[in-house]
């Protein structure tokens, strides 16, 4: 579509196959959750990134999971409706996906920030993706083909991965939920303040 945006890319990248399989045509979805074990670090560590670079949560989760998404799925382009409190109304943006250079965290971030800033009164776009940071804006998951759900109880940052198992093997997901923290403290401990 000529109107949208596609940050730190001078070409348009090629559409990330996120899912196991396609999604069949009156088959319905059968949606499973995995939740990971909740930490009060991963919490501090979110809290201070954001405070010293001075982005809200949301972007860094955003670069988390495009790297994680890249590191799992490879290398490419995923839209993903964004839900935060930071935000009036959830976005749809293009979210580019890599664990390779010259994506380093900066640009990661960089990345998620422009994204985020696009997407700012654009049409939405369909999304199969959700990226929900304790937006209270959607339920408990279904609308989307996979999910992340990330919510704070007890001082803990929680995330729970909604996705519709007929599309997706469990081991699938479980890769995406071990890369994510990995991708999470690599952008909170690397990346400088997006422009």
């Amino acid at each position: 579509m000529a109107d949208e945006v596609r940050p730190l890319v001078t070409t348009v990248a090629a559409p990330l196959e996120v899912f196991d399989r396609p999604e069949v045509a009156g088959n319905a979805p059968r949606f499973e959750i995995l939740k990971t074990a909740p930490t009060s670090e991963f919490a501090d560590e979110v809290d201070g990134a954001a405070e010293w670079l001075g982005v809200p949560v949301a972007e860094i989760l955003l670069a988390a999971l495009a790297r994680a998404l890249g590191r799992t799925r490879g290398e490419g382009e995923v839209a993903v409706e964004v839900a935060a409190d930071s935000l009036p109304a959830p976005r749809a943006v293009w979210l580019i996906c890599s664990d390779a250079l010259p994506m380093g965290p900066t640009e990661m971030l960089q990345g998620a920030h422009t994204a985020l800033a696009a997407a700012a009164g654009r049409a939405a776009i369909p999304c199969e993706v959700l990226l929900d940071v304790a937006s209270g804006k959607h339920g408990s998951g279904g609308d989307h083909g996979l999910e992340l759900h990330v919510y704070r109880a007890a001082g803990a940052l929680h995330l729970d991965w909604h996705y519709d198992a007929t599309r997706f093997d469990a081991y699938s997901v479980e890769e995406m939920a071990e890369q994510f923290p990995l991708a999470l403290i690599e952008i909170t401990s690397d990346a400088a303040t997006p422009l």
